[in-house]
């Protein structure tokens, strides 16, 4: 082996067994070698430090939180913005005609959800969910969908004015639907049930026990049908 050799298998492997074999009787190659052995063995010894227990779920924690912050500030600053031109509007564009005054900003939030996804519900979501991935989730709040009502494009939790909620999207009669369930009893004077709509949309909200069900779709979807569809075979434990 000759002085080349020896020095581009010595940085490319240290501990190569041959090397020893091929430094005897060169001094400077064996004090070579002894000296890159030793810092192979100190960069080794630096690598197997351990690391803090959970490092990983720490980790994770710590990026959810960030994303999860990012997000609420975003949240914050668009619902501000919609809010404001909501309230602006609710006299010339929205038409709430049988809601009474506290389930105004309830019908507002589920408007703001439907436009705030609104490509969800034109046909550039659709992740095929199944009944029973629909179950899973709607058993957080205790209930069940004993069958199907239609082909579902889109379930997960959102955050309905502080409240967690399922946020869905469904096939309707002439288009997607949504559809909301809300973890909220009804509050004094709130009705059983109401109709609300600006110039895009209609909505209807009815107390069903301790949860409300909110159903939006655009003009000229019955909702009704939805609704009937979704009580027959809704289910809660609780």
């Amino acid at each position: 082996m000759n002085e080349l050799e020896f020095r581009r298998r010595l940085l490319a492997d240290p501990q190569d067994p041959e090397l020893l074999q091929a430094a005897k009787g060169n001094d400077a190659n064996s004090r070579l070698l002894a000296e890159v052995r030793q810092q192979d063995a100190e960069l080794q010894a630096a690598l197997k430090v351990p690391s803090p227990g959970n490092l990983a779920n720490r980790i994770i924690l710590s990026q959810t939180l960030k994303d999860f912050e990012q997000r609420q500030r975003r949240r914050s600053r668009w619902q501000l913005g919609l809010a404001a031109s909501f309230a602006f509007l609710a006299g010339s564009f929205l038409s709430f005609f049988t809601l009474d005054r506290n389930q105004l900003g309830f019908s507002q939030n589920a408007l703001a959800h439907v436009y705030h996804e609104y490509p969800t519900m034109t046909g550039a979501v659709d992740e095929h969910a199944t009944l029973a991935s629909f179950n899973s989730k709607l058993a957080s709040y205790g209930g069940k969908l004993e069958q199907s009502v239609g082909h579902i494009y889109y379930v997960n939790f959102c955050d309905f004015e502080g409240v967690s909620s399922l946020h869905s999207v469904m096939a309707g009669e002439k288009g997607r639907v949504t559809v909301f369930f809300v973890d909220a009893k009804a509050k004094a004077g709130e009705k059983e049930k109401a109709y609300f709509g600006d110039g895009k949309f209609d909505g209807m909200a009815e107390q069903l026990g301790s949860h409300q069900l909110i159903i939006i779709g655009e003009k000229g979807e019955p909702l009704q049908d939805m609704e009937n569809k979704l009580k027959a075979s809704l289910r809660w434990s609780t």
